[in-house]
C-alpha cells in the first residue's frame, strides 16, 4: 500500500508538471535564437626572397672574397622580392657566425638603396629597417671595405649572415605573420 504523503507527493508533482506544460516562458525556461552570420575567411601567405639582380635567380649568398687587402673593397647587390600576397616591413641586420672577432669589427660597410646611402658604418653594427614598396621588390647595394692594415687583422676570416626578417605588427615578435631568411657571407684577407 502506497502511504497517504507519497500519494499527496505524486499528485504535487502531477499538478506541477501540467501547470508547468501549460505555461509559456518562464524565468526558469531556456530560451535560444539562432543568429546566421556570414563569416568570411581568408587565408594569405607572407614570404619573401633574395635574388640576384641581373637574373632573378635565387641568391645563396652574398660576399665571397678572398685575400682581402687593406684599402680593398668589394660590391654586390641584391633584390629583396615579395613571394607572398601581403605586404611587409622588413629588417636587414649583421649577424656573425664565426671568425676574428677583431677583422669583424673593422669592416666598414656601405648599404645603397635607389641610388641613396641608407646606412655607413661599421658592419658589426649594421641594423636597417625598411617598407618594401607597392611594387613588390627592392634592390639593395652593399659596399664592403677594410680600411686598417694592422697586422693582427692579417690572415684572417670573418664568416657573417645578412639576417632577414619581415613583420607585420612587431618586428620582435615571434607571432602572427613573419618570415626569416639568412644570406651568408664570408671574406678572408691574406697577407700584405
Amino acid at each position: 500500500m502506497v502511504s497517504s504523503k507519497t500519494k499527496i507527493a505524486l499528485y504535487l508533482s502531477i499538478f506541477i508538471g501540467y501547470f508547468l506544460i501549460n505555461t509559456n516562458l518562464t524565468s526558469a525556461d531556456l530560451y535560444a535564437q539562432r543568429v546566421v552570420k556570414k563569416n568570411s575567411l581568408t587565408a594569405t601567405t607572407l614570404s619573401f626572397s633574395t635574388r640576384y639582380t641581373s637574373n632573378n635567380y635565387s641568391l645563396s649568398f652574398l660576399f665571397n672574397s678572398n685575400n682581402f687587402q687593406p684599402e680593398g673593397f668589394d660590391i654586390a647587390a641584391t633584390r629583396i622580392k615579395k613571394d607572398g600576397k601581403m605586404s611587409f616591413k622588413y629588417r636587414i641586420k649583421y649577424i656573425k657566425k664565426a671568425g676574428n672577432e677583431e677583422l669583424c669589427n673593422n669592416l666598414n660597410l656601405t648599404v645603397v638603396q635607389n641610388w641613396q646611402p641608407k646606412y655607413q658604418g661599421k658592419l658589426s653594427s649594421f641594423f636597417l629597417d625598411s617598407t618594401l614598396p607597392s611594387s613588390g621588390k627592392e634592390d639593395w647595394i652593399f659596399y664592403l671595405s677594410l680600411d686598417d692594415d694592422q697586422e693582427i687583422l692579417k690572415n684572417k676570416f670573418c664568416q657573417f649572415d645578412f639576417y632577414f626578417k619581415t613583420w607585420r605588427d612587431d618586428p620582435e615578435s615571434k607571432k602572427g605573420f613573419y618570415a626569416e631568411r639568412s644570406l651568408p657571407n664570408y671574406l678572408s684577407t691574406g697577407n700584405w
